[in-house]
């Protein structure tokens, strides 16, 4: 896989805030599930892409669950974030978009918006999503878009 990738919001908080000090990962209270052996393969996972795109959903729910820690973490995640939005390129989706999909009721309206921006993906940009959601890598995977489930890759 090459060109552009989504990253789902528990993986970006996973990068950013391993990015930001690789011990905060153990501090993170909604990073419980993951150690700093998945930030490093997260990294290698990333580095066969060209980008990371960010999508307007995504970086909401990664803001707020980058801001559950206590400082000087929180200060320093908040910097590598802003970092990530200063430098990636970011596509605008509308929420209208995502809740008219069929899957808006099951999945919610991120990863709806993560599908429709993959399924426009799919006519020419080339976009691949990285999940660790096992039922959004399923479902992307049913409807052939380009997906790499992160569990397949721990």
């Amino acid at each position: 896989m090459t060109g552009p990738v989504i990253v789902d919001a528990n993986l970006l908080l996973l990068l950013i805030v391993g990015a930001s000090d690789i011990n905060y990962i153990k501090m993170h209270k909604n990073l419980s599930g993951y150690t700093e052996s998945d930030f490093e393969i997260l990294g290698d996972a990333i580095s066969i892409f060209s980008d990371i795109v960010l999508l307007p959903h995504i970086l909401a729910e990664v803001s707020s669950l980058a801001r559950q820690i206590k400082n000087p973490a929180r200060s320093k995640i908040q910097a590598k974030l802003r970092e990530l939005v200063e430098t990636a390129p970011e596509i605008p989706a509308s929420s209208l978009s995502g809740v008219r999909r069929d899957e808006f009721d099951t999945f919610g309206l991120t990863d709806s918006v993560i599908l429709q921006v993959c399924m426009a993906g799919q006519g020419g940009i080339g976009l691949s999503l990285l999940t660790a959601d096992n039922r959004l890598a399923v479902q992307a995977e049913m409807m052939c878009y380009n997906v790499l489930n992160f569990r397949h890759l721990r």
